[in-house]
Order: structure tokens, then sequence, then C-alpha cells
């Protein structure tokens, strides 16, 4: 009966023994813009090929320019309308944002006088963060993410009376998002205008961490 009451007592001390410090923090962070991302959308003649497009952005100083949707119909939305179907190539290509304005100007004067086979057009320039700028932003903020983890993990080893310990496992994840076009912006669905999106505050990222600290 003894022997049975000591190990249950033994038990119950193992089981209230604090098992490590998990804390999650997290820090805001503004990614500045180091690229414009172009989406187009213009209509053309059957006879039009996909590579003819694609030169024709070339042509007007659009770096890479890739086909990244087709499709075929009959638009609605001019005036006034065609009578023959006509594919829809949706066009996307990176510059860097001092180019903007200057890529704008010549897509705006290319739509004004559309050649022959080219119907209408519409496009949107987004500045957001690159790749690469938000992995350099990652590693930059990583340590200070973890001193304020280890920072908030020494308080509650405090308050529960634990000395803390060494690192036991950390997991890091971010979330983010940019300025993206207007909603309606889709293949199929676009009249004359343009838009041209220039945040001032960059692209906006949460880089977090949850962390386990050893206690004893």
């Amino acid at each position: 009966m003894r022997l049975l009451s000591l190990i249950c007592a033994l038990a119950f001390t193992a089981g209230a023994q604090v098992d490590g410090v998990n804390v999650s923090v997290s820090r805001p962070v503004t990614v500045p813009a180091d690229q414009a991302e172009f989406t187009a959308v213009i209509a053309v003649s059957l006879e039009t090929t996909q590579q003819q497009v694609a030169q024709a952005f070339r042509d007007l100083g659009a770096p890479n320019p890739v086909v990244v949707n087709v499709a075929a119909g009959v638009a609605t939305y001019t005036y006034p309308p065609p009578t023959d179907t006509q594919f829809f190539y949706q066009i996307s290509f990176l510059t860097a944002p001092n180019a903007v304005k200057d890529l704008a100007k010549r897509l705006d004067a290319f739509r004004a006088a559309l050649p022959d086979g080219f119907g209408a057009m519409q496009y949107a320039a987004v500045l957001n963060a690159s790749t690469a700028a938000v992995e350099s932003a990652r590693k930059t903020t990583l340590p200070l993410v973890i001193a304020d983890a280890r920072a908030k993990a020494q308080s509650l080893a405090e308050a529960a009376g634990v000395k803390l310990g060494a690192v036991l496992g950390v997991t890091d994840y971010s979330s983010g998002f940019g300025y993206a076009a207007p909603a309606g912006f889709l293949l199929g669905s676009f009249g004359s205008s343009s838009f041209y999106s220039s945040p001032s505050s960059g692209t906006q990222y949460t880089f977090s961490a949850s962390i386990k600290f050893a206690s004893n």
C-alpha cells in the first residue's frame, strides 16, 4: 500500500513539472518595393500570333514579356462591338520601379494607335517587393524575433518559478500582402482604362516564430 502511494506521488510530481517554455512572437516589417509588375490584357485577331503579341511588347521596352493566359471570344465591351471572334492574351512582365512611368507612357501611346490585328488593351502596374527583398528582410528580422521570444520566455519562466534553458526548436513563418490590381481585372473583362498603383510604404510583411526553450 505504501509502495503504491509512493509511485502515485512520484507520478504526480513528474506530471507537474514544466515541460519547457513555448512562445510565439511576431514582428511587422515594411519591405520596400524594388520591382514593378505589369499585367496587360489585349484583344487581337485570330490571325495575330502569340509571337507577334510578345514581340509588340518587347518593342515597347517590356523586359521578357510572358504570356500567362489565352482565351477566345467576342468582345462585348467596345463600341461598336466586333463581329469576329478574337484572341485575348494576358501578358506579364517585371521592370524597375523607376521605369514604370516611361513604360506606361509607351503603352498608352501604343493603345492610342494600335497596329492592324490588335484591339482593345488594358494594363495594370503594381509596385511590390521581390522574393529576394523579402528573404533579405526575413534574415534581418529573424534574430530580432528570436531575441523577443527569449525575453518573453524568460518572463514566463520567472513567473513559473523555473530556470530558462537552451532553445529546443524553432519554427518560423511569414505572411504578407502587396497591392493587387483592381477587382474585375480579369481576362476578357476590361475596357480602355489603365491602372497604376504606387504605394509609398512598400509591402507589409509579418515575420513570426514559435520557439520552445528547455526549462529546469
